[in-house]
């Protein structure tokens, strides 16, 4: 319950915060919460015990030390107490004992923990461990308040470093990688590190750990009365990522009623569930718990946070969410949940100054209701990777819309010319592999902001809206992202797509487009990524006009009817990673100057005319990690791509090196009846992972399809190499998220 005349926190340990009279936070029934009162009516008689069991628990502690070591720091931040240690720590003082037992006291008296914790017989928890440290080893030996039920200004200091020991202790600080400087002798003020980064300069970095302000300027009037703004008051609560925190969110954290943010993230091992009294911190305005293990429900005491602003609860394990509860967040202005286990209907949020939502990669079904245009403030709409269905026509009307995910669905929508009219601001739009019928819509070109457009993997048809794109103001574009693969648009690539100056990236693969390759094309000087493969354009020679593209990553003309040779000048493009040119009608031998391509992962020549032997240049070539050279006439050996790489072994090799003796394709290996004449392997190879009779149609004959399937969680950046038949190659950068970027929020 709240205290009406200071807002203190009060909390009852017998009833839950959600108003359950048969259950409290811990699970137990109301028998059991009498018990629990009719425990700590008896404590006091057990303090007479105390000297008795802290002897008995040494015991204990000697058989356990091994298993859990740790220790604490000294105001001088060097030496230190081993709580485990053989020695006292201060327990073997009378007025050290005195101190414990008023601590515990006092922590029972007011509630401040769960009393099952703070019982004698309990030692080990982390709440009687903060207790006995702040009691016995703590340097700062802070007042501690009296139990008779009376207020004091000793109060919220106490509890204040008494719930950062438990955060301390309940999330396995004794194994942090760094400590932040937590339980030290110095004021909890001092608790944190700086973090130095290559983005800041020498002598500034980000303090990790806990933040304080003298005047957080939402101070109680009776706080005010006792000075309390002379001390420093915790407001920030933010723990190193990745620090190898372990165990549980402690509900003590209550007691920081003047805590503004806490951001605990990406600790992996952090589970259990978001505790409901944290529903009473309610000067909370940024809740960050992502990336953790937390499930259950989305506590309904999240209503009274009435000034949050950002709450990121993302790739957690989370199963239930209260709506009505969200809705009483007037102030929230981003919402991340995606990346959890919700599922059934969407939420209906009425948020109107809700700036962003993710919903994605979770298991919602059913429509987008009219609920939606609700939210009249919203900017970011991530819906992707659910199951979800119907029309998208309430979208329409969402004027701010900018950042649109609503990719792998499955809507039952067809666009034209009429959808998105108007949306101006758009920036990213991503309907890729929801089964959308339709054109593609000739307005998106003209939209002054769109970076990303992506309506791959569906079933859009026509031809590309070629006057849309000439008319476009190639100075004021900035479109940089183009996947339209996977669908079945006609026609040829039209006039005008070198005004899209911006382009970074630009896929039409696995189309039914015809016609030449526009020349045009190697104006886009920017161009990065570019696909065209599976197509049905004319025969011709390999473009020179590529020769320009010299920022390329990533090529691939598969299949598209290529003949003659492959031009030296291939060598110049010094940056690929990918280069795929298989399933055409080249010839002739490959040219010395691919020996250059040194950062090439993928190389695909499978599938041509190609003769001769592997230069000796490809030696160079030490990242590749998938090359296919079936179904061509190569000969001698394939020693300068497998000599010299020691245990770097290339993740699929695939050749024509297969004779009687070694392995082929169960395919053929019936279809030659007896072997009557000897098969000699066409090329020898020491390293291949698949050796191929020559006219064998039907080793490897995987696709072998690289598409980049961005996604907005990475930048829309390549984060891997995926075959779809053949899974994840491997990893080519590390993903970075936009989010934040995105809301332009912290």
């Amino acid at each position: 319950m709240m205290d009406d005349e200071d807002g203190e926190t009060i909390i009852a340990d017998d009833l839950s915060v959600d108003g359950n009279e048969n259950s409290n936070n811990n699970g137990i029934t109301s028998a059991e919460a009498a018990e629990l009162r009719y425990a700590k009516q008896r404590y006091r008689s057990w303090m007479l015990m105390l000297i008795i069991s802290t002897f008995l628990c040494s015991v204990l502690i000697a058989s356990v030390k091994f298993f859990a070591p740790g220790r604490f720091y000294n105001e001088d931040g060097t030496s230190t107490y081993d709580i485990f240690g053989s020695g006292d720590n201060g327990m073997g003082n009378t007025a050290n004992q005195r101190r414990l037992e008023q601590t515990l006291d006092y922590l029972v008296t007011r509630e401040a923990s769960d009393i099952i914790t703070l019982l004698p017989n309990n030692t080990m928890s982390p709440q009687y461990m903060a207790a006995r440290w702040i009691a016995t080893i703590d340097q700062h030996r802070i007042n501690i308040p009296k139990a008779d039920g009376t207020t004091s200004k000793d109060e919220y200091p106490f509890l204040q470093r008494y719930s950062l020991a438990v955060l301390f202790l309940s999330t396995g600080g004794l194994n942090w990688v760094y400590r932040l400087n937590f339980l030290s002798g110095t004021h909890e003020c001092a608790w944190f590190e700086p973090l130095r980064t290559d983005d800041l300069p020498p002598n500034q970095g980000y303090a990790m750990g806990i933040w304080c302000d003298k005047n957080p300027g939402t101070l109680t009037e009776r706080d005010r009365d006792d000075n309390l703004w002379e001390s420093s008051i915790v407001t920030d609560v933010h723990l190193l990522p990745q620090n190898g925190a372990s165990g549980t969110l402690p509900s003590e954290l209550r007691h920081l009623r003047y805590l503004k943010t806490l951001r605990i993230y990406n600790q992996q091992f952090i589970s259990g569930e978001i505790p409901s009294a944290y529903g009473f911190l309610k000067n909370l305005q940024v809740l960050d718990l992502e990336g953790n293990q937390l499930e259950g429900q989305i506590p309904s005491s999240f209503r009274f946070l009435n000034n949050m602003t950002l709450m990121n609860l993302r790739r957690n394990r989370l199963s239930g969410i209260s709506a009505e509860a969200i809705n009483q967040m007037d102030n929230l202005l981003a919402l991340a949940l995606d990346s959890n286990m919700f599922e059934g209907k969407l939420p209906e949020f009425n948020l109107p100054n809700l700036l962003g939502i993710t919903l994605s990669d979770n298991v919602f079904t059913g429509e987008i209701t009219n609920s939606m245009a609700g939210l009249s403030s919203l900017q970011l709409l991530a819906l992707d990777h659910n199951e979800l269905t119907g029309k998208l026509d309430v979208l329409q009307d969402m004027a701010h819309l900018t950042h649109v995910y609503l990719d792998n669905n499955n809507w039952d929508h067809e666009i034209n010319d009429l959808f998105f009219v108007g949306h101006e601001n758009i920036t990213h739009l991503d309907i890729s592999n929801c089964s959308i019928r339709g054109i593609v819509p000739g307005h998106f070109f003209n939209f002054p902001k769109l970076e990303i457009l992506d309506l791959s993997r569906n079933l859009l048809e026509g031809d590309l809206p070629g006057l849309a794109i000439s008319n476009t103001n190639d100075t004021a574009t900035k479109l940089q992202y183009l996947s339209l693969h996977s669908n079945n648009i006609t026609g040829p690539i039209p006039q005008g797509l070198s005004k899209l100056k911006a382009l970074k990236h630009l896929d039409l693969s696995v189309n039914k487009m015809a016609g030449s390759i526009n020349e045009e094309l190697g104006e886009l000087r920017g161009l990065e990524y570019l696909y065209l493969g599976n197509n049905n354009f004319s025969p011709g020679k390999f473009p020179d006009w590529i020769r320009n593209l010299t920022n390329l990553e990533e090529l691939s003309l598969k299949n598209i009817n290529l003949n003659g040779e492959i031009p030296d000048w291939i060598g110049e493009l010094a940056g690929l990673k990918l280069l795929d040119v298989g399933k055409n009608f080249l010839n002739g031998t490959l040219p010395d100057s691919m020996g250059g391509l040194t950062k090439l992962w993928i190389l695909m020549l499978n599938s041509n005319n190609l003769r001769g032997g592997i230069p000796s240049s490809f030696s160079q070539l030490k990242d590749l990690e998938t090359m296919l050279i079936d179904g061509n006439s190569f000969e001698g050996n394939t020693a300068p791509i497998c000599q010299n790489r020691g245990m770097d072994r290339i993740t699929h090799f695939v050749s024509d090196c297969a004779s009687n003796s070694s392995t082929y394709s169960t395919a053929v290996s019936g279809s030659i009846g007896g072997w009557a004449d000897p098969v000699l392997a066409e090329i020898e190879c020491e390293c291949c992972t698949l050796c191929c009779f020559d006219d064998d149609i039907f080793c490897n004959d995987d696709e072998w399809i690289a598409h980049h399937e961005g996604a907005w969680q990475s930048g829309y950046e390549r984060v891997y190499w995926n075959f779809e038949e053949n899974g994840i190659i491997s990893e080519v950068t590390d993903a970075y998220d936009t989010l934040a970027q995105a809301w332009g929020l912290p």
